[in-house]
């Protein structure tokens, strides 16, 4: 068994500290595998006073005295011990040579025994201060236990008594806790008892097993329901996961069933075959049930009798194998458990027990399908199975539970022998119930193989093309794939317009294939014409959610009064209908929160927002609550909460729920950039900008592949964002690029993106491409951007996107300050200006005053120095306020630049007063770990000025090197 720090026992700790000391008996007691051995570890020795330690070991003929041997026999044996004492030397061989001579042999056992109590008794108190810790005494031997009756009456004044026992296996005949009432007068006593980890002791475990896998409170309660909370356990499994890791994922995760080690699982065994015959056949039955059962239904099908099962059911209860659930049911204590008993059956039992447990819960009046289907599967019985998992599924979709559905309809298609129109079937249910998860690869696999079925007919076919396209459009982000599959899909449902019409809205809806918005209205209003001549109130609804869906997208008012389907009340009964309803109403808040967002239009964004939460949770529609929540951290950036957004984003980017639902990540991934560039560290945002953006013209070449999935190793090609999340990135990698004086690679960040945005004709998504046509002014490329200005001004007209219409402001002013315009350049960044704080954009108002700045400081004869100053510590004020380091050093820079010394960086408590702030700014960051190139790109200094202050701040410090400078606290 493995060894790991001490957690969640503090105050057991110090309560056992306290107690085990010399005239103290103390008790501790729990259930196997609760660390009561590792707690007693922590007895270091108190100054003055040893700890003796001993141990019962278990078995059928156990040795007399064993734990007291295992004790004293390396003890030093003081001398002047009376003859009694001699009785010793045929227990403790060892000693002989300090122990009196043997006495002569007693009359009878009885007075042998006595003779050994009382020696024994006189040697441990002519010990020095002693605490004799006796492990495991429900194992202890009956001369042990006498001995113990013994002793705790007459229990020396300098000897601490510390007893470690298992109240479920200890012998009726042996009441530990009496011993301690028999204690004499004056002697202290304290009685102790473990129970299970909580979610965050085990957080604390996993992270010292798993070094750099970065476990969370999430991995952490994955951890506490397979195990119980029971420290051997987690303790196990945890190192179990340590050395199975082969490295090539840095960051190691808690699975739902971890792999179990050997050793834990030789544990759990030995103790299941420590019960007799009937209270193992009990467990084994309620390990094949797998989940609550009432006492007869174990029984049943452990196939015992009634009076034979209520005498076992109390010892396997009393063994903490079954524990109760409800008044009237049971269960194995942990899943843990389950599996191990599970797995060691031999497999003809095991299906015998299976069949047993299915023909009685089938009797039930309202048969658990999911079950039935479970045990059908392990008993064999295919065609059972089959049956019993759709009717589950179809249970789970009825009721909103659409990720149960996913589970049992994934687990029914694995079924090899599945004739091909029930696969089709299930593969359809899988499609539709994985719409609203986080993870659809099998769901697009499987639809995958089963279109591959010759003769389908081109309904049946169109139909299950249609739930691919829609699962490659909404989980997978493979928007061209998608198309190409929705546009077949439409064009074989033409006789199934309730069908046809559900393609036909998806494809209204705006992604990132070269499409007109032109285009993608006559989707639209073939979409409203064929769910109009349905008549089927579903397909209505979820035409409408996508008609406000296009508006929106477009920048078009009329979005906002497009009615979406009505939730009803939440005291409404779930029936089919509401459930449908409700989920549109959240599908469609979201969909319209995620344009506001994009718009400008925040306080409506949070309306919406707050009406798909209440209307989806994280179980029944994981893929609306994961987004809303990626888009409540999103209108955090906008607004300028930074504080601790960083570690948010991180939590939730880094979560295993998400790893497939690129969508989300992508946009986690950019905030977590956005972020990362104005704090300082270039770096990291440039490595996480790059995988969505892997380079110019990127996007370009991709529009050109062919749709469908990726050939050769059979990976699914990497995912299509939407053109807002990759504008996103392609502004922010502009910014860099023009940061670094290369505003030509700035425009080519973006040019592609323009290019897109004007074939389709929605530009309300150019907002975020600012800052790369900006550059084309600053590359001499004034008539391109004054073209852009135009056909932008064009773009937007009769829509409401405040972002968008805010970026042609800004662009329109460039373009009048770099022409001399002076005093209009101004008027309309003051115009963007009063936009964004209106928004509200803090971070972008600030870029306004700065650029403001510029356009004063162009002013002939200096006639704009002292207003430039001004809107130069404006926005060195706002940056600072919100912690954009990277954007105040520019700043700071650029007054420099001027003549004006800049208010210095917020001084650190620790800085030495010998050095200048910029010397204590840069000796920070070397601490860091930063070379010089990397300060100098994210301070706007040369090289050879960092390496400067670095070497004046290390002669200033009396240090060699920068290794010895310390970092500062974060």
């Amino acid at each position: 068994m493995c060894s790991s720090p001490l957690v969640g026992r503090e105050r057991e700790r110090r309560l056992l500290r306290a107690a085990a000391t010399p005239g103290t008996v103390t008790l501790l007691a729990g259930a196997a595998g609760t660390g009561k051995t590792r707690l007693v570890r922590e007895l270091h020795d108190p100054p003055g006073t040893a700890v003796l330690a001993g141990h019962c070991p278990p078995g059928a003929e156990p040795f007399p005295f064993a734990p007291l041997i295992e004790a004293l026999r390396r003890v030093p044996v003081p001398g002047g011990l009376s003859p009694l004492c001699g009785a010793l030397r045929a227990l403790l061989p060892e000693h002989a040579d300090r122990l009196p001579p043997a006495p002569e042999p007693a009359a009878d056992p009885a007075s042998g025994s006595h003779r050994l109590y009382r020696a024994l008794t006189e040697l441990l108190d002519a010990l020095e201060p002693t605490v004799l810790v006796l492990e495991d005494v429900h194992w202890a031997d009956p001369d042990t236990r006498d001995l113990l009756a013994y002793l705790t009456p007459r229990l020396p004044a300098h000897l601490g008594l510390v007893l470690t026992y298992r109240p479920e296996d200890l012998p009726r005949s042996f009441p530990v806790a009496a011993l301690a009432a028999r204690t004499p007068p004056g002697t202290g006593h304290r009685e102790l008892t473990l129970g299970p980890l909580t979610p965050h002791d085990l957080l604390a475990l996993a992270e010292h097993a798993l070094p750099g896998g970065a476990p969370t409170l999430e991995d952490a309660r994955r951890l506490h329901a397979w195990t119980g909370g029971l420290p051997l356990a987690a303790v196990e499994t945890l190192y179990g996961l340590a050395a199975s890791g082969d490295g090539s994922d840095p960051r190691p995760r808690i699975p739902d069933r971890p792999p179990v080690p050997p050793s834990l699982r030789d544990w759990l065994l030995d103790r299941l075959h420590a019960l007799d015959g009937d209270a193992r056949r009990l467990v084994r039955a309620a390990c094949v049930l797998g989940g609550p059962a009432t006492e007869p239904l174990i029984a049943h099908v452990a196939e015992l009798t009634p009076a034979r099962a209520d005498r076992a059911l109390s010892r396997a209860c009393r063994s903490g194998l079954l524990t109760p659930t409800a008044p009237a049911t049971l269960a194995p204590a942990t899943p843990l458990l389950a599996q191990v008993c599970h797995a060691s059956l031999p497999h003809g039992k095991r299906r015998r027990l299976h069949r047993v447990a299915l023909a009685a819960l089938a009797l039930s009046a309202e048969p658990p399908h999911a079950r039935l289907a479970r045990h059908a599967r392990e008993a064999g019985l295919l065609e059972e199975w089959t049956d019993h998992a759709e009717r589950a599924a179809d249970h789970a979709l009825e009721q909103g539970e659409d990720s149960t559905a996913v589970v049992l309809l994934r687990d029914a298609l694995t079924r090899p022998d599945l004739p091909t129109r029930r696969r089709r079937d299930l593969a359809l249910k899988l499609g539709r119930a994985a719409l609203t998860g986080i993870s659809a690869e099998h769901a697009i696999a499987r639809l995958r193989e089963v279109l591959a079925t010759p003769g389908l007919p081109a309904a049946e076919r169109g139909e299950l093309r249609m739930e691919l396209g829609l699962l490659l459009l909404n989980q997978a982000a493979q928007n061209r794939s998608a198309r190409g599959e929705l546009v077949r899909a439409a064009a074989e449902l033409a006789e199934r317009p309730d069908l046809a019409a559900r393609a036909m809205c998806a494809l209204a809806v705006p992604r990132s294939t070269p499409d007109s918005v032109d285009t993608h209205r006559r989707w639209m209003d073939q979409a409203l014409a064929a769910a109009h001549s349905s008549h089927d109130t579903t397909v209505a609804h979820t035409v409408a959610v996508n008609h406000a869906t296009l508006l929106a997208q477009v920048g078009d008012p009329a979005a906002w009064k497009v009615e979406l389907p009505a939730p009803g009340t939440p005291h409404d009964p779930p029936t089919p209908d509401t459930l449908a309803r409700r989920r549109e109403f959240a599908r469609g808040s979201l969909n319209l929160a995620d344009a506001a967002v994009m718009l400008g239009h925040y306080g409506r964004a949070d309306g919406h927002l707050d009406d798909a939460a209440a209307w989806s949770g994280a179980d029944d529609a994981p893929y609306i609550h994961e987004s809303v929540r990626a888009l409540r951290l999103t209108l955090d950036w906008a607004r300028g909460r930074w504080q601790g957004l960083a570690e948010e984003v991180d939590r939730h980017r880094e979560s295993p729920r998400l790893a497939h639902l690129h969508s989300v990540t992508a946009e986690l991934g950019l905030l977590r950039a956005a972020l990362a560039l104005a704090q300082g560290d270039p770096g990291l945002a440039r490595t996480l900008l790059v995988r969505i953006r892997p380079g110019p013209g990127g996007a370009a070449e991709a529009l050109e592949a062919p749709a469908g999935p990726a050939r050769g190793g059979g990976q699914e090609a990497p995912p299509d964002y939407t053109v807002p999340v990759r504008a996103f990135a392609a502004g922010l990698l502009a910014r860099m690029a023009t940061a670094q004086g290369e505003p030509a690679r700035a425009w080519e960040h973006v040019e592609d993106l323009v290019s897109l945005i004007a074939a389709k004709g929605i530009w309300v998504w150019a907002a975020d491409l600012l800052p790369g046509m900006e550059a084309l002014v600053e590359c001499g490329r004034g008539a391109v951007a004054r073209d852009l200005c135009t056909r932008l001004r064009a773009g937007l007209r009769d829509t409401d996107a405040p972002a968008a219409a805010t970026c042609l402001l800004r662009l329109e002013a460039a373009l009048a300050g770099h022409r001399g315009h002076h005093d209009r350049a101004l008027l309309l960044y003051a115009e963007a200006e009063d936009a964004y704080r209106a928004m509200p954009r803090p971070y972008d108002a600030a870029q306004v005053r700065e650029a403001c700045a510029r356009v004063h400081f162009a002013r002939p004869r200096g006639e704009g120095a002292e207003p430039g100053v001004a809107a130069l510590r404006a926005a060195l004020k706002e940056y600072a306020g919100l912690g954009a380091t990277w954007d105040a050093a520019r700043v700071r820079r650029l007054m420099r630049s001027h003549g004006v010394t800049p208010a210095a960086a917020p001084a650190r408590p620790h800085h030495d007063r010998r050095l200048s702030p910029r010397e204590g700014e840069i000796a920070d960051l070397a601490a860091r770990g930063r070379t010089n190139r990397e300060i100098a790109a994210l301070l706007h200094l040369s090289p050879r000025t960092v390496e400067t202050h670095v070497a004046n701040a290390l002669s200033k410090l009396g240090l060699r090197s920068r290794r010895d400078l310390t970092p500062p606290p974060d």
